[in-house]
């Protein structure tokens, strides 16, 4: 079996969400920014499909009108600057504050400065509310006003009309601070973000927003754990496994389902982060156990094995009977070394109960190479565990 030295394990966890994170973003026609100089933040976003160029940019704090048909004002010194670009014509239209407190509104066509007529008017109202809903701008008061007027099934209706996940999941995150939602609710709404929602990163993002409130809401587990296994790469859905369990009251079925649902993950290193952290909060549960060692036994690399079964040993107490399990578990491992370096860590859990050792040595013979098996031995006869 290929051995990963130390080294070639710390650029691995090192470059994982990098990697990642370019592999989860999908290919979009949105993108989003945000800048902060001096005095004030600026925030942009563009859009392009099909010869249709669109592109807001925000300096300072912009406030727009009721049904977002136009811009109210922005903070002194800022301005708002909207651009769309169709079949060969252009259209802008800014406000800007100027230090002198005068707020001017520019409307130009093609370039050149016209007066704001019926036709500007229309397109106006047409594109302040598309940018502010397709660029996830002012998400926070938007969902407010809406969750006031339609409720949470009116928030939902409007997610369905945008189109990237980057603005969705600024309008579900929003929907879960300010919703007040109850697990029936909570649930539904995790429904439609996997259902919505195909970047791997936002997806994880929203979930790990969404983690600290689940205490108290576990009928909603079901469904954050489906939006989970939407998630594709590794390394985010172990990141969103690992917030759970730091975030989160981790009771007996939370426990299961995180543990079940690492079993999916490919990389051995991102399964075996997530199994010791289950392993830290290890509550010794027939169920829990079961879910847990096939989670164990799917790791091929024998080095993160021995991590996960050694996390078990460092819990508070160490059952025979668990001890047991991970002994059987210890067997699967192919390299003599991890294999006799685990059982010398597990040694300080053994008794010498005669129970026991018929596990214990059982392991020991499944050791090929003879001086890791005489480690072994001659550790177990010093300690008196073996006579």
């Amino acid at each position: 079996m290929l051995k990963v030295s130390r080294i070639q394990r710390f650029l691995i966890a090192l470059l994982a969400p990098l990697t990642a994170l370019l592999l989860s973003t999908p290919t979009i026609s949105t993108t989003a920014q945000k800048s902060k100089d001096e005095t004030r933040s600026v925030s942009s976003w563009t859009m392009s499909d099909d010869g249709l160029k669109r592109r807001i940019e925000i300096r300072g704090k912009a406030e727009f009108n009721d049904d977002y048909t136009d811009i109210l004002n922005v903070s002194e010194g800022g301005y708002v600057r909207i651009e769309e670009e169709r079949d060969g014509h252009s259209r802008r239209y800014e406000v800007r504050h100027d230090l002198g407190g005068s707020l001017t509104r520019t409307y130009y066509v093609d370039g050149r400065a016209r007066a704001l007529d019926d036709s500007g008017r229309a397109w106006l109202a047409k594109i302040v509310l598309d940018t502010v809903r397709q660029s996830g701008i002012d998400a926070d008061k938007r969902v407010q006003k809406i969750l006031r007027q339609g409720g949470v099934s009116g928030v939902l209706a409007e997610i369905a009309l945008i189109n990237g996940d980057y603005a969705k999941r600024n309008y579900f995150e929003a929907l879960v601070r300010n919703g007040n939602l109850n697990a029936a609710a909570l649930q539904s709404v995790l429904a439609e973000a996997a259902r919505q929602i195909s970047s791997d990163y936002e997806q994880a993002q929203l979930l790990i927003a969404v983690a600290p409130i689940l205490t108290g809401k576990e009928g909603a587990l079901p469904s954050y754990f489906e939006a989970t296994a939407t998630i594709k790469s590794d390394y985010e859905r172990a990141r969103v496994l690992t917030t759970l369990l730091r975030t989160s009251a981790p009771g007996r079925e939370l426990l299961i389902r995180v543990a079940s649902s690492a079993t999916s993950i490919t990389s051995d290193y991102e399964k075996a982060g997530v199994l010791k952290q289950v392993a830290a909060l290890y509550l010794d549960d027939p169920s829990l156990r079961a879910v847990f060692f096939q989670a164990v036994g799917s790791i091929q690399s024998d080095y993160e094995h021995h991590r996960v079964l050694t996390a078990v040993l460092k819990t508070q107490k160490v059952s025979d009977e668990l001890l047991t399990h991970l002994l059987d578990s210890a067997t699967r491992i192919s390299s003599d070394y991890e294999k006799a370096s685990f059982l010398l860590e597990a040694s300080s859990a053994y008794t010498g109960d005669g129970r026991l050792r018929s596990a214990f040595l059982k392991v020991v013979e499944t050791i090929k190479s003879d001086y890791e098996r005489g480690r072994v031995l001659s550790t177990l006869l010093k300690n008196k565990q073996i006579g």
